[in-house]
């Protein structure tokens, strides 16, 4: 389990942070962002760690969107400098870390430090995860990369996760184990069926192992932008009725999130390998099925995508940023409605959630904290003690930890910090929020990836524009946040630094150490 800290809930306020739709959500944007990303990558020298002044306090993985087909994954050890290079660089055709959109999101094993990295599309199939060969119909639905820990260089991923030969005009339009038709026409074989479900993928998340949820299991967790989805298959009374649920979402909500065992992932390619829990999404309109007619499902032939928490009554709207707390509740940045004038939001789901699982909370949308997102990318959490009589992973009515989360808005350069398990309204807790780092002292400049020590409170931010990652240690005496100076700057040639996006540490320790005591009947 996490470590139970105090030190984020004297952070006060933090922003949050947002993978521009047009930088991962849209293919056209993506293809159209590559001139700005010619710049190229830093140079590879190393430099000395002789410090007198402020080190990272802990081990960070940083995941650089890079130049055009030059991303990559680097590692700064404990110790380091604000002008080191970092320990570890993984980079090079090898890593497929360059196919084209460059890594986004980044998370670390709490387990053996294995390391997840998602790649949201494959423009020119360099990795197998696009078009079938020989056809040019359309960017690859992208790819989660598994590293081994330690890897360094030019190093291929141990496993990859997706579907190969699927594009999103290339996809398998008849169900699995009837002959092949493809969606776009091309000839019968060449297409795939998205076992995987994965979909533009964009945030990664390893849940905590000593959690009770998955006793001693490794469960990575991805959050993928697309499919719209009308329903879930599982959600027959919705579909039923038309969709009843998707209508306040204008018919469809969009993306869903799979979870996956990484023990059963066989080495490199996993094709056919389908998420924990799997409960397929119908992405297209319920279909009239006649009556009397089993199995009792209404989606039209061939339109079910993988998942393993989707469907309209989730609330998932572009889904970029997860995290999950030490009693496995999984949280979830939304976005994809900023484009559209809408709010950001974050979504938390209950241990083992599954299926068109209602949200436990919903930060952002209604209530004190509506409207307080510009547009949110990625989030971290402190988690907090649950009330007097409760036992993890139980998490019901009365039984809801007091954890924190911090989440990077881009809209504003800001940090933002809430209380998510407060004001219940009707269905779900809407939060409040607790305060916000932001201001020129912060050097916040379009911050994206955001992660905490899980031992030393520090909280790390990576600024994409600025091409920065820094570390916030001062908050102990301060509850407010507010225009508040990092305390250490990781920049420069040597750090290699190239359009960060994401960051990660191991997040959970085997045994928690309670910040504080909760009395009988406090909620």
């Amino acid at each position: 389990m996490t470590q139970v800290r105090d030190g984020l809930a004297a952070l006060a306020p933090m922003a949050a942070l947002r993978l521009t739709v047009a930088r991962r959500l849209s293919v056209v944007a993506a293809m159209l962002v590559i001139p700005a990303l010619l710049a190229g990558t830093a140079g590879t020298s190393y430099a000395k760690h002789h410090h007198k002044g402020a080190v990272l306090n802990d081990s960070v993985t940083v995941t650089n969107y890079g130049a055009a087909f030059g991303g990559s994954v680097e590692t700064f050890a404990a110790g380091r400098g604000p002008g080191d290079a970092p320990f570890l660089l993984v980079k090079g055709t090898n890593t497929l870390l360059g196919s084209g959109t460059g890594p986004a999101g980044v998370s670390v094993s709490s387990l053996d430090d294995h390391v997840a990295v998602t790649i949201p599309i494959d423009l020119l199939d360099l990795t197998g995860f696009g078009a079938a060969a020989g056809l040019s119909n359309g960017p690859g639905t992208g790819l989660v990369e598994i590293f081994s820990p330690g890897a360094n260089g030019n190093s291929a991923p141990e496993a990859l996760i997706g579907t190969r030969n699927v594009s999103f005009d290339n996809a398998l339009c008849t169900a699995p184990g009837t002959p092949f038709v493809c969606c776009s026409g091309a000839v019968a074989g060449t297409c795939q069926f998205n076992f995987s479900g994965i979909n533009t993928p964009q945030g990664a998340a390893f849940e905590d192992p000593y959690d009770g949820v998955h006793p001693g299991t490794d469960i990575i967790a991805v959050a993928n932008t697309l499919p719209a989805s009308f329903f879930s298959t599982m959600d027959f009374l919705d579909a039923s009725n038309g969709g009843a649920a998707c209508a306040a979402f204008g018919g469809a909500t969009v993306g869903t999130i799979t979870e996956f065992d990484r023990a059963t992932l066989p080495s490199l390619h996993n094709d056919n390998v389908t998420p924990l829990n799997d409960t397929p999404v119908c992405t297209l309109p319920a279909a009239f099925i006649p009556p009397g007619t089993e199995p009792p499902t209404f989606c039209p032939t061939g339109s079910a995508n993988s998942a393993t928490i989707g469907g309209c009554l989730t609330f998932l709207l572009g889904p970029v940023g997860l995290a999950f707390d030490q009693y496995g509740i999984l949280f979830v940045v939304n976005e994809a409605g900023v484009a559209a004038g809408g709010p950001g939001f974050v979504t938390a789901y209950a241990p083992g959630a599954y299926g068109d699982a209602l949200p436990i909370a919903a930060v952002g949308l209604e209530g004190g904290t509506a409207g307080a997102f510009v547009d949110p990318v990625k989030i971290a959490v402190q988690s907090g003690p649950l009330p007097y009589g409760c036992v993890a992973p139980y998490i019901g009515v009365t039984c809801f930890p007091d954890d924190t989360i911090a989440v990077t808005d881009v809209g504003d350069n800001s940090v933002k910090i809430f209380s998510p398990f407060s004001n219940f309204d009707t269905f779900f807790f809407l939060g409040t929020e607790l305060g916000t780092i932001h201001g020129g002292n912060t050097k916040l400049k379009r911050p994206e990836g955001i992660a905490l020590g899980v031992t030393t409170d520090a909280l790390y931010v990576v600024n994409n524009n600025a091409n920065t990652l820094e570390m916030f240690t001062d908050f102990s005496g301060d509850t407010s946040g507010g225009d508040i100076p990092p305390t250490l700057i990781v920049s420069g040639r040597n750090t290699k630094l190239n359009f960060p996006v994401d960051v990660a540490l191991q997040a959970f320790t085997p045994s928690p150490t309670p910040s504080s005591t909760v009395s009988a009947g406090a909620q």
